[in-house]
């Protein structure tokens, strides 16, 4: 019994390593060095905006405090059914009523069309409402604009409060992971995604892959926008936002949480590149094996005993790491990471269960299917 149980451990520990070369090359956007002159760009804010009155009223001050001025704020208004439009105004911004939904087009990819259309700024910077800029973010993301072969994106530092927010964990680290861009290869591995929260791409990049257009029916635009300008030349570089940019994505009710992921997550697995499936899926399974293992704790002996708890603890050690750098995560959290496991596991499996059974997955009301 014990050469089982140490054969399944090694089968284990192969599992957690897996998830080391995932997120082998995490990285935050780059400060820039004291004394360095400010970059000399003119940079359009666009934020497509339905019904998100409240999350404007920290956005939208937060851009404003910034040491950076933006060349233009632009809330491009999506049909909203509250203040919107009102609150924009007031904090500066310029608003745009959005024009009604053209058959064939999906809600956010049209509002980013409609403010591109409209910016005249020499790069565009897409931000969800949900955002906030932290004290000189805005300036260490106009500097990226110094590489223009690049295409760059931010997935915001999430805060977290209530209790029923902590369940979000293991989503945001593999949409992190699925983009492709934090493993040994960084950059350079294939098919690198972008973050749909907060994108910088220059009016030159976005002209030349004919801006949303391509991507206009797709739940996931930044995923498959990656690919048109992969495609046209560029590089898709990703960061991490901590320091720069934060979000709160759920703050409502543990309903919100279930709809929002699952509008998307199932829609990411079918494009993300099958060397990053592959490899978050082998470290979601030495996870779940290592949860199993601890069923053969009455079996086992001294040093397998060992073995069993140590690699919970690995488990546990490598979630928190991943967890923290995702957002502001319990520590609890991480030490039972089995429930946040098991959660994120029946939402995912319940969005394909529908999605292959015709239901319909609605998001601020409309049909995203």
């Amino acid at each position: 019994m014990d050469l089982f149980i140490w054969l399944f451990l090694l089968i284990v520990f192969l599992c957690w390593l897996s998830g080391w070369v995932v997120s082998a090359r995490f990285r935050t956007v780059p400060k820039l060095a004291p004394g360095a002159p400010k970059p000399f760009v003119k940079v359009s804010v666009i934020i497509p905006a339905r019904d998100e009155e409240e999350n404007l009223g920290r956005l939208l001050p937060s851009l404003e405090e910034q040491d950076f001025t933006a060349h233009e704020i632009i809330v491009v208004n999506d049909q909203s059914t509250d203040n919107t439009a009102g609150l924009a105004s007031e904090n500066g911004a310029r608003v745009i009523n959005g024009e009604a939904l053209p058959s064939g087009w999906y809600g956010k990819p049209w509002a980013c069309q409609q403010g591109a259309d409209a910016a005249t700024g020499d790069w565009l910077l897409f931000l969800d409402a949900d955002t906030v800029l932290e004290p000189g973010g805005l300036l260490r993301i106009a500097e990226l604009s110094s590489d223009p072969a690049s295409v760059h994106s931010i997935c915001p530092y999430h805060r977290v409060e209530n209790g029923y927010e902590q369940l979000s964990a293991f989503f945001n680290v593999i949409m992190i992971l699925g983009m492709n861009a934090f493993t040994l290869k960084g950059s350079k591995a294939e098919r690198v995604g972008l973050f749909g929260q907060a994108l910088f791409i220059s009016r030159e990049q976005y002209d030349r892959v004919e801006g949303h257009k391509p991507v206009k029916q797709e739940v996931l635009e930044n995923f498959h926008l990656s690919r048109f300008l992969t495609a046209a030349g560029y590089t898709c570089r990703c960061y991490l936002g901590r320091g720069t940019i934060w979000m709160r994505m759920f703050p409502t009710h543990l309903g919100d949480l279930v709809a929002g992921w699952s509008k998307g997550f199932v829609s990411g697995a079918d494009n993300t590149p099958k060397s990053a499936l592959i490899g978050i899926s082998i470290w979601l399974s030495g996870l779940i094996m290592s949860v199993v293992a601890l069923t053969f704790i009455p079996l086992a002996s001294g040093a397998a005993l060992l073995g069993i708890l140590g690699l919970y603890l690995l488990g546990v050690i490598q979630s928190l790491y991943l967890f923290k750098n995702a957002g502001s995560f319990w520590i609890a959290g991480a030490i039972f990471f089995p429930i946040g496991l098991a959660f994120y596991q029946g939402v995912f499996f319940r969005a394909l269960r529908r999605r292959k059974e015709g239901g319909a997955v609605q998001w601020k009301g409309r049909d995203v299917t």
